[in-house]
């Protein structure tokens, strides 16, 4: 480490932030492209939505391309999607079973449409607007598909320098004042809202929910359809200049859950219909957790997810590539203050963990994500003040920082589906790394399920209905282990063996290949490293090395 002999850790050194949206000082200059942006350019490349889990690194390829590229960005909790979850009207017809799909999409196409007009003629006044209508109408002279494309258009929102977040109000107003008048005086005594639904007879159900379909299915698709082709051939017409419309942070509070997951649902299908404007790029960043439910969710009849598989563009990392990209970070933290001479992680990071190069057990702490691997050094780091490298003991003493971290963060991950993920982990503790499902203490388990239904009574999730019952009646406990293993897998806690001739599977890698039918009590269990020091899981070699020879 000569070129760095200066070199000492300073208090709050870090390689950078975990979250993209916080990493403006590395994430410019330490980027690494793992083949994932040029297909993302490529407007003619179906792919389309970003996939991956927490902190793979999606939001950071969004925010490269928008860095270099025509760019429009569409943050969801700027728009008036809130007035729609405080609607009253559409709460009772979508609780009365109207499907309120096609009105969503209308938001979005709505949305991109006027975003798009918007960034192509740079406007943002009055004047401004005035004078791009009558250049558009210049574009439609004597096509009348095109004619009504833009008076569709206009009769929705002339206003093109007005907030979209307004634009969406004013729509919403609109159907809602159609819905609403739809039922007419027969049934305008009731009080709207979801509740209100509940209380209708069948037969009032069954009108209710006649007349508000007719409404939806009303909206005018077939102009939609000209506003695309009009874009397409006469606005985006020129293959010289591409542009991308992105969307990220659809996992956030955006919108109440009841209304994100159709509106994301209807977000993907608005994409799939954005296909015909050539020249235009819609991308959005999904989790794959939250894709998963809004599909579960969201499901009707004659569903095919085959057909959504082309929009996918999945993110993963290789060793090689998270080693390069903490190469790039530590050689710019450190060229930032001491040297202009190339320093690497083997620079901080000259041991061996028996004999694993100390990279390769920290790579086998992580799940193969960016997030991670930065999150880790960083703790060596805040374990390393005033140190000129990272030690053995400097990095025993990071992972349980680390452990504890990512316990917590697994947690936020998936709190919606599996809230009680940190209690039920329990099970886990002072474990061997490998265990079977069946060397559990039933008694134990009982004991475990006592105390969770009594601190957490108010839980409606499937793994606290099913605590409950084994609480409650002292049966389903086989039933109970088998949905907090498969909880466990899914979250990447844990790598599960089903048979004896198969390896383990792990969710994070295999992309969730095993089905909570799969697992059994003769199911094998690997705890992942990650999670060894914070659930205290014995013949943990980094607890085993703590009292090691710096030396060696």
């Amino acid at each position: 480490m000569d070129s760095v002999s200066k070199f000492r850790f300073r208090k709050h050194s870090t390689i950078g932030a975990e979250s993209a949206e916080d990493d403006a000082r590395f994430l410019p200059v330490c980027f690494v492209d793992t083949g994932d942006l040029g297909p993302l350019l490529d407007c003619k490349d179906p792919r389309r939505l970003i996939l991956g889990r927490t902190g793979t690194g999606k939001s950071a390829l969004l925010k490269h391309l928008c860095d270099g590229a025509a760019a429009i960005e569409l943050n969801p909790q700027v728009l008036a999607f809130n007035h729609i979850t405080n609607s009253t009207v559409l709460q009772f017809f979508l609780a009365a079973g109207v499907k309120l799909d096609l009105f969503f999409r209308l938001l979005w196409r709505h949305a991109f449409t006027v975003d798009l007009l918007k960034w192509k003629y740079d406007i943002h006044s009055e004047p401004e607007s005035q004078s791009a209508i009558t250049r558009l109408w210049g574009l439609v002279a004597r096509d009348i598909s095109k004619e009504r494309a833009l008076n569709y258009i206009l009769q929705w929102g002339p206003k093109f320098w007005e907030s979209t977040e307004l634009r969406i109000k004013e729509l919403t107003k609109k159907v809602e004042d159609d819905l609403q008048g739809s039922i007419g005086a027969k049934l305008s005594t009731l009080q709207m809202g979801a509740s209100a639904a509940s209380k209708l007879s069948e037969e009032e159900k069954t009108e209710v929910v006649q007349r508000g379909q007719t409404i939806i299915n009303s909206i005018q698709m077939k102009e939609l359809t000209n506003v695309l082709k009009f874009l397409s051939e006469d606005v985006f017409a020129d293959k010289r200049h591409q542009v991308y419309v992105t969307v990220d942070r659809l996992d956030e509070n955006w919108v109440d859950d009841q209304f994100r997951y159709l509106l994301i649902r209807s977000l993907i299908e608005t994409i799939r219909d954005f296909f015909q404007v050539q020249n235009v790029k819609i991308i959005a960043v999904v989790r794959t957790d939250l894709l998963e439910h809004v599909f579960r969710l969201t499901r009707d009849s004659g569903f095919q997810e085959e057909k959504y598989r082309s929009l996918y563009l999945r993110i993963g990392w290789t060793r090689e590539q998270l080693t390069e990209l903490l190469d790039r970070r530590i050689d710019h933290l450190v060229k930032q203050t001491y040297t202009k001479a190339p320093v690497a992680h083997k620079d901080l990071l000259n041991f061996r963990i028996g004999r694993q190069p100390a990279i390769d057990y920290m790579l086998d702490r992580t799940s193969m994500r960016p997030r991670e691997l930065i999150e880790f050094l960083n703790c060596c780091m805040e374990c390393a003040e005033g140190k000129a490298a990272i030690t053995k003991t400097i990095l025993f003493k990071a992972e349980a920082l680390y452990s504890k971290y990512r316990l917590r963060s697994l947690q936020d991950e998936w709190i919606t589906e599996y809230p009680g993920l940190i209690e039920l982990s329990s099970l886990l503790k002072k474990r061997p790394c490998n265990f079977s499902i069946q060397d559990l203490d039933r008694e134990e388990v009982k004991d475990l399920c006592l105390r969770y239904a009594v601190e957490n009574f108010d839980r409606a999730d499937q793994l606290s209905l099913s605590a409950r019952t084994v609480a409650e009646s002292g049966v389903g406990i086989e039933e109970f282990l088998n949905q907090v293993f498969f909880a466990f897998y899914r979250t990447g806690l844990v790598g599960l063996k089903i048979t004896t001739f198969e390896p383990v599977q792990w969710s994070s890698i295999d992309e969730a290949i095993v089905t909570l039918s799969m697992v059994q009590p003769s199911s094998r269990v690997s705890v992942h490293p990650t999670y060894y020091r914070v659930l205290g899981i014995s013949g943990n070699p980094s607890v085993a090395a703590l009292n090691v020879d710096e030396s060696e």
